[in-house]
């Protein structure tokens, strides 16, 4: 059984270098709450977009893509995307990241990362300011568009 979970992590791991653009920063390996604080903290002087998701939610397969597009729209020293899977099986986390394109970061949550951030639904989109401020929560459905708003209004067009 051991055997086996390395096997998946390793996978995991592999499917998630291949999905991200080489410039990103980027794991695959699932990761705690604290470790999402202190990724958004190391952004600090820029605005986050952290957005909570799952392979078998639809608003969030039709979310990602309009993030995909905004991650190029804004430059990466204004804006960090940090995409966060709720999934529970890693194989369906690796398949999706595989084919989704993300050109941001995004990582498998662990237990207790749910509750930490107040999750009750995914999608789920938080956006923090340059000083590191919660200044968006949303839970459902965000239209590119309306992510884009926020983010000219706190880094310019």
């Amino acid at each position: 059984m051991i055997i086996v979970r390395s096997l998946v992590m390793i996978a995991i791991l592999l499917m998630g270098l291949c999905c991200v653009m080489p410039a990103q920063a980027q794991t695959a390996s699932p990761v705690d709450h604290s470790e999402i604080i202190k990724l958004v903290s190391q952004s600090r002087g820029k605005v986050v977009v952290l957005n909570f998701w799952a392979s078998w939610c639809p608003p969030c397969r039709e979310e990602i893509p309009e993030m995909i597009a905004l991650r190029k729209q804004f430059p990466e020293n204004k804006v960090t995307f940090l995409g966060v899977s709720m999934d529970q099986d890693p194989a369906a986390y690796a398949r999706f990241t595989a084919k989704a394109g993300f050109n941001y970061p995004v990582f498998l949550a662990q237990a207790g990362v749910g509750p930490a951030f107040n999750i009750r639904g995914i999608p789920r989109t938080l956006v923090y300011g340059p000083q590191g401020e919660q200044v968006l929560t949303h839970e459902g459905y965000l239209s590119g568009e309306d992510l884009e708003k926020v983010l000219i209004k706190l880094v310019g067009s």
